[in-house]
């Protein structure tokens, strides 16, 4: 099912690309007609370069585990407060860096550190390529 769903998805985004260049063509013919098509021809081109990173990063993640969720532990280790405050920062780094990717989160264990920051967390990150892009 899930590589059902992969070629269904390398489909799309082939379609897309094609779409997207097309487009770009079609501003450049209009543009040799006299049009002003400028500020288009630009948003288009950017887009187009964004979506053509997105799409080589995708081709790089080619590996069995990559499209897979990625389980995450972080913990302080030695060093007392300050470790376990930096730990803190470096869970909540994680945990902002995958929401900002659009991959849900869950906390599947929690421990505070006595003055400061953590002791110890496990978090899940979900979604398609979340284990590819962490590793």
């Amino acid at each position: 099912m899930r590589d059902k769903k992969r070629l269904e998805q390398l489909v799309s985004d082939d379609d897309e690309l094609v779409r997207r260049s097309s487009d770009i063509d079609a501003y450049f013919e209009l543009g040799r007609e006299g049009e002003d098509v400028e500020p288009d021809l630009d948003r288009g081109i950017k887009e187009l370069a964004g979506f053509a990173e997105a799409l080589e990063a995708k081709t790089m993640l080619s590996g069995e585990a990559d499209p897979l969720n990625a389980i995450i532990t972080v913990h302080p280790g030695a060093g007392g407060t300050e470790s376990q405050d930096w730990a803190e920062m470096l869970m909540r780094m994680y945990l902002r860096w995958a929401e900002q990717q659009g991959f849900k989160t869950e906390m599947n264990d929690y421990q505070d550190g006595e003055e400061a920051g953590i002791k110890s967390a496990t978090f899940t990150i979900m979604g398609e390529y979340a284990f590819g892009q962490l590793v």
